[in-house]
């Protein structure tokens, strides 16, 4: 009886240490839904932005950000302005490409195309994009600023 419970508590010891290892590759990966999010502004050809400006051309209270259903109803897309860092945040479904319309105001539509691929390097695995066109002619991104520039 002696030697199995000492095989026991050796059993239980080497199970226990096998089992304790460092957390420091874990990784928490939120449960719940995070849109994918474009940072996103327009600018003329001189650099002057067309939205934050003291007068701006399309002030952002006139704009609406949606997608078109398969059976032509208009669908919102949630967006958020940030007038301090000077983009608008649409939130983004996560898909491989997607397309999307902004009315900078009545008569002013533009096409927005996107791709977003899997980032390898997140440990959520989670899409980031990669690729968005305005009227198929690319945006261009900012590392910095993480922010998606048109021209108009």
């Amino acid at each position: 009886m002696k030697k199995y419970f000492k095989l026991c508590v050796l059993s239980m010891l080497f199970i226990t240490l096998g089992a304790c290892k460092s957390n420091d590759d874990n990784v928490f990966c939120a449960e719940i839904y995070i849109p994918m999010v474009g940072n996103i502004n327009y600018l003329n050809e001189n650099g002057k932005d067309l939205i934050f400006s003291d007068s701006p051309l399309y002030p952002v209270e006139g704009i609406e950000i949606y997608k078109i259903a398969p059976n032509d109803q208009h669908i919102s897309l949630s967006f958020t302005i940030n007038r301090a860092q000077k983009f608008i945040a649409v939130n983004l479904e996560k898909m491989e490409n997607g397309t999307f319309y902004i009315q900078l105001k009545p008569g002013v539509i533009d096409r927005i195309s996107y791709i977003a691929k899997i980032d390898e390097g997140d440990p959520c695995r989670d899409y980031k994009l990669t690729e968005l066109k305005q009227n198929d002619k690319a945006g261009q991104y900012d590392k910095k600023t993480q922010v998606w520039t048109f021209k108009k």
